[in-house]
Parts: structure tokens; sequence; C-alpha cells
């Protein structure tokens, strides 16, 4: 990968994950400009590590546009989202700068109605759907088959999801959909019993080339609620079946979207039937995968979509990707439970050998609100390990050794990963 020293970057938004973007940036020798409309820095952390921060609502197009011109600006980018990756699309159009994905694209990702429809045509299984459009009539509750997932149509993050068993559920999981729905439209579809599965590819030039193959394992004790993921493991204990039943399909869907450059995640579940996805992103995914991926075979697909924003040009090859990893790598997902971080104590685990990245998104002061959702994520533990022994024993040892209190000196992990989950 190239220097692009000198480039400007603006980055949309400024929040934890948006730290990532700022790293990678300056490693390239960018100069990186991170906006959004928080002018407490503690809101908004990648602010502070950035050279340059504007306190401007990135939604405000044509005003972040002119500022953009005025500050000589080569290129925008954004992820961790469809929201800020819809704004930083239409900033770049408006400045005239390259962007990875057209606005069009990113909608066809977060409806998914369409990517339901889209797999199907690809030939990718898809969940069954047994609502249309709102409101139900009685002999149409009736109707579902139990259980069932309930979801909005247009968001991500884990947001507005239940899952009801009982049909007097469903009312109440519709209304809770609809409140994180922009277009006031939810799914209803069948809930998938299996094994949580993830995939990331990376575009370059209209190639469409697999870069990893993941299996996350959620959290058991939601209650109905949503379920957040505690772990990701890689490469999966079903990349062969990924490889033979959905790659080709996934791939042919990438191509009718026209999909050209950056980089797409997908969501599936194994199942005694097959291999299931239920959604995509046109974009980063939370996991940074991209670090996993650089460690095996030296592509960093952050980097590459970096150097496309300021550029046209990802700036690789795709020649050394390969999703099949020689060891396990995995994910441990940090989610707290509501409340002020008081203390966050790392010193024992980050001396460890095999722990290759520890990336806090949160920090003492701040206020974890119960939500339900990824807004309890805040942090990741990454490491490799070289047997499955190493690989229960890491996981254990972060259970007993990293630390995270409250105010008040109560333990705020919400979940300790069992290990023997993964026999």
């Amino acid at each position: 990968m190239k220097s692009l020293e000198g480039k400007r970057l603006l980055i949309v938004s400024s929040d934890g994950c948006d730290i990532e973007f700022v790293k990678s940036a300056k490693e390239m020798g960018m100069y990186v400009v991170c906006c959004d409309r928080y002018s407490d820095y503690t809101i908004s952390p990648a602010k502070q590590l950035a050279d340059e921060a504007w306190d401007i609502d990135y939604t405000e197009t044509k005003t972040v546009a002119e500022k953009c011109r005025q500050a000589g600006i080569d290129g925008v980018i954004a992820g961790y989202g469809e929201d800020r990756v819809t704004a930083a699309c239409r900033i770049s159009r408006e400045i005239g700068t390259p962007f990875y994905a057209t606005e069009e694209q990113i909608d066809f990702t977060r409806n998914k109605r369409a990517f339901k429809e889209a797999c199907l045509r690809c030939g990718v299984r898809a969940p069954k759907e047994y609502c249309s459009k709102l409101p139900m009539s009685k002999e149409e509750i009736d109707a579902i088959p139990l259980p069932v997932i309930v979801k909005p149509s247009d968001n991500g993050g884990r947001k507005g999801i239940s899952v009801c068993e009982r049909r007097d559920q469903l009312d109440e999981a519709i209304k809770y959909a609809e409140e994180y729905s922009r277009n006031g439209e939810i799914v209803i579809e069948e809930f998938l019993i299996g094994h949580e599965m993830s995939s990331v590819y990376t575009l370059k030039d209209g190639e469409v080339s697999l870069s990893c193959v993941n299996d996350k394992y959620a959290s058991e004790d939601e209650n109905g609620m949503t379920q957040l993921c505690n772990l990701v493991l890689t490469p999966s204990k079903h990349h062969d079946q990924y490889l033979k039943e959905i790659d080709p399909g996934i791939k042919k869907l990438l191509k009718e979207i026209k999909a050209e450059n950056g980089v797409a995640y997908f969501q599936l579940m194994a199942t005694d039937n097959g291999i299931y996805a239920f959604e995509m992103g046109y974009r980063m995914s939370g996991n940074n995968d991209y670090k996993v991926i650089r460690k095996y075979n030296g592509l960093d697909y952050m980097k590459m979509t970096l150097s496309h924003s300021v550029t046209g040009d990802m700036g690789d090859s795709l020649e050394k990707d390969n999703p099949m990893f020689k060891e396990y790598y995995c994910t441990y997902v940090v989610h707290l439970k509501s409340g002020t971080i008081g203390k966050i104590d790392d010193s024992a685990i980050s001396g460890m050998s095999n722990i290759d990245d520890i990336s806090m998104m949160r920090k003492v002061g701040d206020v974890i609100l119960p939500t339900n959702t990824n807004s309890h994520k805040s942090g990741m533990i990454k490491f490799t390990a070289k047997d499955f022994d190493e690989l229960t024993d890491t996981i254990s040892f972060i259970n007993d050794n990293f630390i995270v209190l409250d105010e008040d000196g109560n333990d705020m992990l919400m979940y300790r990963f069992d290990p023997e989950r993964l026999r």
C-alpha cells in the first residue's frame, strides 16, 4: 500500500469505532478531519486523535460540502452504520470525490426485504417471511407459524429486534420494530434454529474475493430480546459448506447490484437444512475483520477503502486474499451492563503473547445506557490460538482477568463467554 502523504480525508462520524479509521489513515500519511454535530469530545473520541475536528451535523450535506471545498478535502469515508455511510456518499457526490458505493446500493443493503428477494434470485437461501404490510388482520396473525423473529425492515445494529415464541408477544414486538424503522415497515420471518455466521468480501474494480468466514456465538440469556454477539471465531467450522452452498450466489448478488470496490459483509445462519443469509452491509463491519485478514494474508481492506476514497483506486491486489487461516483467530466481544464506567484493567491480558489487539471503544467515565442493542458493545479483544486447548484456555484467562467496574466497584461485564460452548 503506497503512502498517501498529504491527502486530506474527511471521516463522517467520530465515535469510538471511528478511531480505527483515524489510526489507519494517519499510518498512510493522510491529514484527517473528523466531523459530527457533537462538541463534547467524550461523545466523539475520534476527534481527539484527528488533525482537525468539525462540529457540524454531517447530514447537512451542502454545509459540509462547502467546508470540504474550503479545506481542500480529497475524499470522504464512513463505516459502521448505513446512516453515516449514506451521508459520506452524498458529501462525496457533492464535492466530486470518489466513493466506493452509490446511495442506491446502500439503500438496498439496509432493506432486508429487497436483500432477501435478491438472495432467492441468486440461489441463496433466505428465511421465509410472513408479513408484507401493516396492519395485519387477526387471520394473518393466527396463520403465522411460531417461533418468528420481528425486526424493522431498514435498520441494523440489532435494533428493534424481538423473538416471539407466543402469539400474544407479536403486538408488542411489532410496535418495538416500528419504533426503529424509518419507513414504518417491519419484517416478520421464520426464526432459524442453528449457528450464526458471517462472511466478508473484498472488492476491487468489479473483482469479488471471499476474505473470511466466521462463526458467531450469541448470548444465551436475552429473554426474547435481541441476542448480542459474544464471540467470533475464524475460520468457520462450516467453511467448506459455505463455499459450496453460498459463495457462488453471494458473488452473483454483488455483481447484480454492481458493487465494484470496497468491502461487503453478510450475516448468515447454518441450520440442519443448510445455510441461510438474512442480512448484509456494504461497509465496514463492527468486528473489524481486516485485522485478522491483514495478519494472515497481508490484505488490509480498511486501508484499501481509504485509498479508494482519495484516489479512486483500492491500491492493492486481491491475489493474496485467502479465507482459510492456519490458526484459530478469535474476537472476544466486550459488552457492558448499564452504568458509569469507574475502572478498566486489562494489564493481566495485555502481556499475553497471543493477544493481538485490545480495542476499547469506551473509557472510564463513559455512561452505558440500558438499550439491549449493540450500544452495549464496548470493546474487542482479538487473539490467536494454535490449537483448541490454547483457544479455550485463553478465553478462560480473559474471563478471570479482564476487569471493568462501575463507580461503585460492581462488575460491569454483561457476559463472560463459556468456552465449553465451543465443544
